[in-house]
């Protein structure tokens, strides 16, 4: 099957931004793919280093505009769509950053993200609440997908979760232009893939915002940290790269680290376990 990140810059004006990403799916779906993950919060701007409380008039609920356009292209071509949305949540005043999965057009999955940053240009814990759930597995048909968000590429206990519940192929809708973090940005990704045996789909944005530069990278990488197809690096894009999924359980085998843990000395990273030295 095909893995497909698309890469895009966000507008003031969420409805053009909606139809461009819109076009992007398309234009991923014409390549075969089977898979497609869209940027974090695709269709607004992105949080700026200073609080603003005007910000959340770009909420929306799951069913708005951007999961609308996402859950109609899924159907449409019988794929899977992962989406990224600000989401406005039912309780008033209380905000998500959430990454919604479409399977031949149906809501699948809900992940809120439960890493939140305050640092480097991003005071998220501003403007969303955590979520509280671990990553979920979706079951496409073809192979099992799994989403975290952003700042929680930082936390390799996610994706290893995501492993250990089957899935092939993980999803990582980005925000990210700290130029720090530019330097290891792949290199995390790559590491997610080596460590879990698993593809990695990462959908960054591109372009200015306000005094952020967003710089790309969006790519498919395989289960050997290999960089499979990467999007131009100024300017809207896909990264549609060709896989073989048994590639996932070769790769276990050969490098059985799933197989190899031993939980019982881990109880220190949760404090369910002995502390000891």
């Amino acid at each position: 099957m095909k893995l497909a990140a698309v890469q895009l810059r966000a507008t003031d004006d969420r409805a053009e931004t909606v139809e461009r990403a819109g076009d992007l799916v398309d234009a991923a779906v014409d390549q075969g793919a089977g898979i497609v993950l869209l940027p974090e919060l695709f269709a607004v701007p992105f949080v700026q280093p200073d609080p603003d409380p005007e910000y959340f008039r770009l909420a929306e609920s799951i069913d708005g505009p951007s999961n609308t356009m996402a859950a109609e292209r899924s159907r449409r071509a019988g794929i899977t769509v992962v989406s990224s949305i600000f989401e406005e949540g039912e309780v008033p005043g209380v905000y998500y950053n959430t990454a919604c999965t479409y399977v031949r057009g149906e809501l699948k999955s809900v992940y809120r993200k439960s890493h939140l940053p305050f640092s480097n240009g991003f005071p998220e814990k501003f403007y969303f609440r955590p979520g509280g759930t671990e990553p979920e597995v979706v079951d496409t048909g073809e192979t099992g997908v799994g989403t975290i968000i952003c700042y929680e590429r930082h936390f390799p206990e996610l994706s290893r979760i995501v492993a250990l519940r089957g899935g092939s192929v993980l999803c990582v809708p980005v925000a990210s232009a700290s130029a720090p973090m530019r330097e290891v940005f792949q290199l995390e990704l790559r590491a997610h893939a080596v460590f879990n045996g698993m593809f990695v789909i990462c959908s960054n944005r591109v372009g200015t915002e306000g005094v952020k530069e967003y710089f790309g990278l969006s790519a498919v990488y395989g289960p050997d940290g290999d960089v499979l197809a990467q999007a131009a690096d100024d300017r809207d894009d896909i990264a549609v790269a060709e896989v073989d999924l048994e590639r996932v359980a070769a790769t276990r085998r050969s490098r059985p680290f799933l197989r190899d843990r031993r939980p019982e000395l881990y109880g220190r990273l949760t404090g369910m376990g002995p502390a000891t030295s």
